[in-house]
């Protein structure tokens, strides 16, 4: 039944800005499980590095004859390499002209092969190009030809060249020419009609690949020579199309396709003087530009910095990714050729030219980025007069790469991964070669990868990483900073880097960070982060890093203030020695395995899950070496006896983490366990007999129990019951209230099982009914406690260690699949989850953009924002915001309504009965703005009606045990999404998410927040007070004491003695500080607690006027310091907390022929309260 006062009104402030609970990152692991959209690294490295090893350059001038088939205008373009062939005598000049070309290819790749052939016949060609091929064997050849001084090529596939006496132009055909180049190969041709070329080595690409799908299928090959095999590993570069022929303007050379390919600065100044009034410019002051291309401080090498930065940027920006990386990434010469080939583009097309390459590109001539270059060009050559007549004339840089780096700047305020990348991105790499830009380079770069994975991964398409990996070496202390960001951001993504950096010693760079003390925690985390990865997986890795002495630098780092760098630390040091020896033996002999288990109780649980890890990849043996076998044996039983202490922890991802441990420590020693499994199995056979000769059953059948393959027992007794101690916490954790965990350590179990009944030629297993473990898991605990650390083992467990018995508990055990009892199931996922923090915005002007919407994708479920920091309000969805105006109002609405008729009259105006569906109503919570109420039966039902439209909204189970019943239930976190916390009595609390039907039903988190012996019938068993604001929980029942639990830590903190009464409510005061403790006993009683006090001293006040015991007790927000309590006789009082002597008023909602009152909730807010 649910009540309305008559009126309402707020005694103080009603808005209290309450804190979200379990919304950290390690509760997005549903069930403990990676969540979010696939992380897919792009292929950026090259699948293999190919270089050009020969040049074939063939020259077909026949200077001073022109062919047939060609008309010269007067005046016509002369120039042929940038030599004048009619300037000295045609031999000389042949010889001229290609030794000049071949000078400019040398610039580009000087460690080529070069092979001139002037005027060459066919047989000179074809023994050339097989010589060639022979010695160049898998690698590339270039073959160029200028055909300016021969006929155009003809329709029929052929080109020209000529006879020994150069009477006649002979034919050769380009299939004959492609067979004896053979691939891979790059060709180059600069003549008219070039196009005609590239349609024939189509064709015959196209012949070749008919007739390997004709051999594929089993019919007649085509007539098509086995030469042609891998015929499509070749490029083309075609001067113009089929139908154009090559330009004759005087003022420019008359090989221009040439000349922009290999000379692209020379030609392109040149070029830029005829298209622009430059006044004091003559062309011929080009060639006196002072500096050379390879210097970036003179201006002909700024300028031929600045052309590699524009072409790079357009090919980046225009094309696919996988045809970049072909053809600017793979090769030195094919890269330089194809920027060059943007130019040729650009200016051909001037001189009605239309430059034709294979693999076709996208037309870029008119690309914004050429502004940018005719600007940097126009900047130097006006500075060319003055540069030339004047010595000391001091050269002005051009502001081009500050000016990209700016608008590289402003795009990176708005890029995200559904627009467009900035289009700079190849310019930064460029700067990052500038030492006056470098920095300013680096932090806009770790800007951009701090995006997300998709930045990270253009960032290496486009070639970033060999400079990165270089700068490495840089000892600047400036970039240290931003160099450990960005690092930390390539390995997140693709930790395949870890061998590069290994190869270059990279390692020590990030060992040095990660000592120096005076450098901020967080780059010493991120370089504790890289050196993980470097040793993960990687044998080198790892052996580098235990010669940088790794070890011993993580273990200085484990007491640090810093929690991030101390797990971080942890998971380096659980990379560094798994599966790894040497490492383990350096681990034992530093004690490293004793200083983890402090951490065992660190206040962070990402801390504590990161020491369990590492703790687990310790244990077992990595390899046949028997050298300190027996110590490491004490070392590992010791860890697992330790591990006692971390059962009681209220992190599911804490206990996961132990689950995955002892799975370790049951497979080193699973002889030892499964003697233990295979006693307890024999045992249990014979107490079946037992049983069934006492019932007066006829066993006709006797089972036949072998074991062949058994050890003998144990003679030690102290070691026998270690492994009996440790087959015991594994069994307690079978019954962990997170079901992963607990499905996991039954897999352990079941598999131990499996194989001993094997081994005992069983022919179906014995049946299992065991005890529940919950007294198993205290003693356990007690043990722990009792023990002293790592002492001799059989002082660590004796004064605990009960008798091996049959009685052992041991959990029902499902039906799994093979699927579930997967080996992969007890895999950690804990590093790799971990290392998704480096993936998302890190930065602080890109965390608040970014991280609710990175967020919101991974859950793909729902929008609570689990990561928002509420100073931000673009963290939020609109949906949020909304929701946060609407309980702002209703808080507003609060402030005109007064409880003060309540106290002088009856509750009135009842306002619905909710029909539970004939079970008995255990506890109520109110919504505090919305109209829900959340019921419990008596049972592990939950309800969430609609009390305003009677109408209920969702129903769930607990899934508490059978025999156990809900006793607590709260609703956490109502200014967002809210979460229902239900307490069951025996000692679990289970946190679920999806109070409506649009939001799915998820467990979020569930621990054992008290650890009670005993029945289950006198009064409640778990009792919870929430303090949200203090992100605490007070817990209590009947164990004469109040546990305050720290919610983040997920740590029991503070234990308040009180006196032998069953608490049956919790309440706290929530004005203030949370310091005011009231409890509600089974006598009757309310006493009050101040957490700052002393326990022993008693409470503070007990109030004792009901004459039932107390169903609720509750401090209402709208109520200011005034407590409300009922008891099961229907009694209802109000106290004030600052005078509790009495009661100020006492409402009887229960006549003596009714039956008892069993539940009681007031709202926090509104005049409205629900009983049952």
């Amino acid at each position: 039944m649910v009540s309305r006062g008559s009126s309402y009104s707020s005694s103080g402030s009603l808005l209290q800005d309450h804190k979200a609970l379990f919304c950290s990152e390690r509760y997005l692991l549903s069930n403990l499980l990676p969540q979010g959209k696939h992380r897919k690294v792009v292929q950026w490295r090259m699948k293999e590095r190919m270089k050009t090893v020969s040049v074939l350059i063939a020259l077909c001038l026949n200077i001073g004859v022109d062919p047939p088939d060609v008309i010269k205008t007067s005046p016509s373009a002369r120039l042929e390499g940038w030599i004048d062939p009619h300037a000295q005598p045609p031999t000389k000049a042949l010889d001229s002209i290609g030794k000049s070309i071949q000078s400019q290819y040398e610039r580009l790749q000087p460690r080529a092969r070069y092979k001139l052939c002037p005027d060459p016949t066919s047989d000179e060609v074809k023994k050339t190009c097989t010589s060639l091929r022979r010695n160049a064997k898998d690698e590339r050849i270039l073959f160029h030809y200028n055909g300016h001084g021969v006929p155009k090529p003809t329709q029929n596939g052929e080109i020209w060249v000529f006879n020994k006496t150069f009477t006649q132009y002979i034919p050769l055909s380009l299939y004959d020419l492609q067979s004896w180049i053979g691939t891979p190969s790059i060709y180059v041709f600069d003549c008219s009609n070039a196009g005609t070329i590239v349609q024939w080595f189509n064709k015959f690409d196209q012949d070749c690949e008919k007739s390997r799908k004709k051999t594929a299928t089993g019919g007649p090959p085509a007539a098509i020579p086995s030469t042609t095999k891998a015929m499509r590993d070749y490029i083309l570069l075609a001067s113009c199309s089929s139908t154009e022929v090559l330009p004759t303007n005087p003022d420019l050379p008359a090989d221009i396709f040439t000349a922009c390919l290999t000379t692209p600065i020379k030609i392109a100044l040149k070029w830029f003087c005829t298209q622009t009034i430059v006044s004091g410019i003559n062309p011929d002051l080009i060639d006196k530009i002072p500096g050379r291309l390879t210097d970036r401080r003179t201006p002909l090498g700024e300028l031929n910095w600045i052309f590699t930065a524009v072409t790079d940027t357009i090919a980046w920006n225009v094309l696919p990714q996988e045809l970049f990386q072909k053809l600017f990434r793979q090769d030195l010469l094919v890269a330089n050729l194809f920027r060059n080939f943007l130019l040729a583009e650009r200016i051909m097309r001037t001189c009605k030219c239309t430059p034709i390459s294979h693999p076709k590109l996208p037309s870029t001539y008119n690309h914004p980025m050429w502004q940018a270059w005719d600007l940097a060009v126009d900047h130097n050559l006006v500075q060319l007069p003055q540069l030339i007549s004047n010595p000391n004339y001091e050269y002005e840089h051009s502001s081009f790469f500050t000016e990209q780096l700016t608008a590289f700047e402003v795009c990176l305020e708005f890029a995200t991964e559904d627009k467009l990348v900035p289009e700079q991105l190849p310019i930064v790499l460029q700067v990052l070669l500038s030492q006056q830009h470098r920095l300013r380079a680096l932090e806009l770069l770790g800007r951009f990868l701090d995006l997300g994975p998709w930045a990270v991964n253009q960032a290496l398409s486009v070639g970033i990483f060999p400079y990165v990996l270089k700068l490495l070496q840089c000892p600047a202390v400036e970039l240290r900073r931003i160099l450990v960001f960005i690092w930390a951001k390539i390995l997140a993504l693709d930790q395949s880097c870890q061998l590069d950096l290994v190869k270059d010693n990279g390692q020590h760079y990030f060992v040095n960070v990660l000592t120096n003390a005076k450098i901020p925690a967080e780059q010493r985390q991120q370089a504790a982060f890289v050196l993980s990865v470097i040793c993960n997986n990687c044998r080198p890795g790892q052996s580098a890093c235990l010669n940088a002495k790794l070890l011993q630098i993580c273990l200085a780092n484990l007491s640090n203030s810093n929690a991030m760098l101390r797990r971080w630390v942890v998971l380096a040091l659980a990379k560094f020695w798994e599966n790894h020896e040497e490492g383990k033996k350096l681990a034992s002999k530093e004690s490293a395995h004793e200083k983890l288990c402090g951490l065992l109780t660190d206040p962070v649980p990402e801390v504590r899950a990161a020491a369990v890890y590492a703790l687990g990849t310790y244990i077992g043996r990595s390899g046949n070496t028997a050298v300190n076998r027996e110590q490491r044996t004490v070392d590992e039983l010791n860890l697992g006896l330790t591990f006692a202490v971390v059962t009681a922890d209220g992190s599911p991802l804490v206990r996961k983490e132990l689950v995955i441990a002892l799975s370790a420590l049951v497979s080193t020693y699973e002889d030892k366990f499964k003697f233990i499994e295979k006693y307890i199995i024999k045992q249990e056979i014979v107490e079946s007999r037992q049983r069934a000769k006492k019932t007066g059953l006829n066993s006709d059948t006797e089972t036949t129990i072998t074991d062949d393959g058994a050890e003998p027992v144990p003679q030690d007794p102290e070691e026998n019951s270690i492994y009996e101690y440790l087959w015991k916490l594994v069994c307690s954790l079978a019954n962990d209230p997170f079901p992963l965990i607990a499905q996991m350590a039954v897999g352990i179990i079941k598999r131990i099982r499996d194989r001993s009944m094997e081994e005992l030629k069983l022919p179906n297993p014995p049946p299992v009914t065991p005890p529940r473990p919950a007294n198993t898991e205290i003693e356990i605990t007690k043990a722990h406690t009792k023990s002293s650390s790592f002492t001799s083992l059989g002082s660590l467990f004796r004064p605990v260690t009960p008798p091996l018995h049959p009685s052992l508990p041991h959990p029902v055990i499902p039906v799994l699949s093979n699927e579930q009892l997967h080996v992969d199931s007890h895999r950690s996922i804990l590093y790799e989850w971990s290392s998704q923090q480096f993936s998302y915005p890190l930065l602080p002007f890109l965390r608040s953009r970014d991280r609710y919407a990175t967020t919101s994708q991974q859950t793909g479920k729902n929008k609570r924002g689990y990561f928002y920091n509420r100073s931000y309000q673009e963290d939020v969805d609109p949906q949020q915001l909304e929701r946060w105006r609407k309980y702002d109002d209703v808080r507003e609405s609060a402030r005109s309504l007064s409880w003060d008729k309540v106290y002088v009259s009856k509750m009135e105006n009842e306002i619905a009965i909710l029909e539970n569906k004939h079970q008995m109503v255990s506890q109520m919570q109110f919504h505090p703005y919305e109209n829900l109420l959340v019921v419990s039966d008596e049972h592990d039902g939950v309800a969430v009606w609609n009390w305003d439209k009677v109408q209920m909204v969702s129903h769930f189970c607990n899934n508490n045990p059978a025999g156990t019943r809900i006793t607590s239930l709260n609703l956490l976190n109502e200014n967002d999404s809210a979460l229902i916390a239900v307490g069951a009595d025996d000692g679990v609390v289970r946190i679920w998410s999806g109070l409506s039907k649009s939001e799915p039903l998820n467990l979020v988190s569930s621990w054992r927040i008290i650890n009670y012996q005993g029945d289950h019938t006198n009064g409640a068993m778990l009792v919870l007070d929430w303090q949200q604001k203090n992100d605490s929980v007070i817990a209590s029942g009947n164990l004469g004491a109040l546990k305050v639990w720290d919610i983040n830590r997920e740590l029991c903190v503070q234990d308040i003695q009180i006196a032998n009464s069953c608490v049956m409510s919790l309440t706290s005061d929530k004005h203030e500080s949370g310091k005011m403790l009231v409890a509600g006993c089974w006598d009757g009683s309310l006493r009050i607690y101040d957490k700052r006090s002393n326990s022993k001293f008693g409470p503070l006040a007990t109030l004792q006027e009901h004459k039932g015991y107390i169903l609720n007790v509750s401090i209402p927000v709208s109520l200011g310091n005034q407590i409300v309590s009922s008891s099961v006789q229907g009694e209802i009082k109000f106290w004030d907390l600052r005078n509790p002597k009495t009661s100020l008023k006492t409402y009887i909602e229960r006549k003596a022929d009714q039956p008892l009152m069993t539940s009681f909730s007031i709202h926090n807010y509104a005049p409205v309260m629900a009983m049952g």
